[in-house]
């Protein structure tokens, strides 16, 4: 079987279930990774100017909702139990917008020094992670 989805960037991509059950774990895993450390740094960048606190707020609340389903079919999966049909099917559009809403989350806690005082641009989630795993692209399998 087949799995459509796409990049973050929007790019048409197709994967084999096990390409995507990698992928969706992946993403799973770099998604609990920044909100470990938004928790472990949220105050330090804001207290250290770094980020503001509303743009902070807003992706983060951006981030949790978008990656709601993900979170459901893994804690689902934890408990031995299946979730819900609709919610799987929502996987190959919810696991890209998730990973785009995390790496947003994730530039805010790291600014490129070059970048600090300027004006954000939205670059629809381009680029690096900030993780050294290359860019968005290279992720999906």
């Amino acid at each position: 079987m087949s799995i459509r989805t796409r990049t973050p960037e929007g790019g048409d991509v197709t994967m084999n279930e096990r390409e995507f059950a990698t992928y969706v774990e992946h993403v799973f895993r770099h998604h609990n990774r920044v909100l470990d450390e938004l928790i472990t740094s949220e105050q330090t960048a804001l207290a250290n100017g770094d980020v503001d606190a509303d743009e902070l707020e807003e992706a983060e609340a951006d981030m949790i909702r978008t990656c709601d389903p993900l979170n459901e079919v893994i804690a689902a999966e934890a408990e031995q139990h299946h979730a819900s049909f609709s919610t799987l099917m929502k996987l190959a559009d919810v696991v890209p917008e998730c990973e785009s809403m995390t790496r947003e989350l994730e530039a805010l806690l790291h600014p490129a020094p070059a970048t600090l005082g300027a004006p954000r641009v939205n670059s629809g989630g381009a680029g690096t992670s900030g993780t050294g795993e290359g860019p968005a692209s290279d992720t999906a399998p």
